[in-house]
């Protein structure tokens, strides 16, 4: 699909639906709240931004995931009042990067855009702004990997002043040429290591690394450079190359890895991040119990109190 074509799709403007009942204060939902879990923006791409935070608090969701498109069109400065007044936190900012040209922007402009980025999520409160380092486009591998730690180092310096973290997404091989010519583990660990940069980690999607060989060894090396886990499933077909499904729903071990993970010393977010036009299409109540059928079927014992809410999940 053409990157351009997708955009246009993901950056028209939501339609505004009535406000289930129930959903028109901020009062707590006591004990079904989810202090480790947050909901990426992008699993409820169509919802009105205001919609969104009112069903994410009532159904328990303390962080949410913002999506850059989005959040330009709300308004920074009305999102950040929203989500102090509903309580909530705001887990990632994705994305920013395509420091190899790939996503239409010369080195100096992804470098300014990564900077607006920073100041968006200083003003929302976001913990992460999430990085793709953009396909190769024409590059030599070395060239296309300084670009990269060069951009990082000079973003990170910023971040560091703002307290936010950056965290580099590795992608699968289809979007070697497009979003990313990072496309495991290892090679994005590699650019870490020559980043040397306290407040750069690593954001793992399990769409895009949950089939990597021997992922159980590898995961526990993954754990303390990660800052942020994308949660998700890879449907077994998938009808585009972007289509995600829910996590239970596809043929990860979401689960188990899940639990590397929390095995393996992450301290960080659980995001559920899912692209998925089949998604996007329900109804609000009906998008959301999917995501707790879909949570419940897949919670590792060492979430502790948010796991107690599901004493009835069939094994995974």
């Amino acid at each position: 699909m053409d990157t351009q074509h997708l955009w246009s799709q993901i950056q028209q403007p939501p339609v505004a639906q009535p406000i289930p009942q129930g959903l028109g204060s901020f009062s707590s939902p006591g004990e079904r709240e989810f202090p480790r879990l947050a909901l990426s923006q992008l699993t409820v791409m169509r919802m009105p931004f205001e919609e969104a935070v009112l069903n994410y608090r009532s159904e328990g969701f303390r962080s949410i995931g913002l999506w850059r498109p989005r959040l330009a069109d709300f308004g920074e400065d009305r999102a950040a009042i929203l989500l102090q007044d509903a309580g909530m936190s705001v887990s990632s900012l994705s994305f920013a990067g395509g420091f190899t040209g790939s996503h239409g922007y010369r080195y100096n402009e992804a470098i300014h855009d990564g900077f607006d980025a920073l100041k968006q999520a200083e003003i929302v409160g976001a913990e992460t702004v999430v990085l793709v380092a953009g396909g190769l486009n024409g590059h030599i591998t070395k060239h296309a990997r300084r670009n990269v730690v060069d951009g990082i180092r000079t973003l990170s310096e910023r971040a560091e002043q703002l307290g936010v973290q950056l965290a580099l997404r590795p992608m699968r091989k289809t979007f070697h040429h497009t979003w990313s010519f990072l496309n495991t583990c290892d090679e994005t660990i590699g650019i870490l290591d020559q980043i040397q940069c306290p407040n750069v980690g690593l954001a793992i999607d399990l769409y895009h690394c949950g089939l990597e060989s021997d992922w159980k060894k590898s995961l526990r090396t993954i754990a303390p450079h990660t800052s942020l886990v994308f949660v998700n499933d890879l449907p077994c077909p998938n009808s585009t190359e972007y289509e995600m499904c829910l996590p239970g729903d596809g043929i990860l071990p979401v689960r188990a890895i899940l639990e590397e993970f929390v095995i393996g010393g992450f301290e960080g977010k659980f995001e559920v991040h899912v692209w998925s036009e089949k998604l996007w299409e329900l109804p609000s109540r009906h998008l959301f119990a999917n995501v707790r059928e879909s949570l419940a079927r897949v919670w590792p014992a060492a979430w502790g109190n948010w796991a107690r809410q599901f004493r009835n999940d069939p094994p995974a």
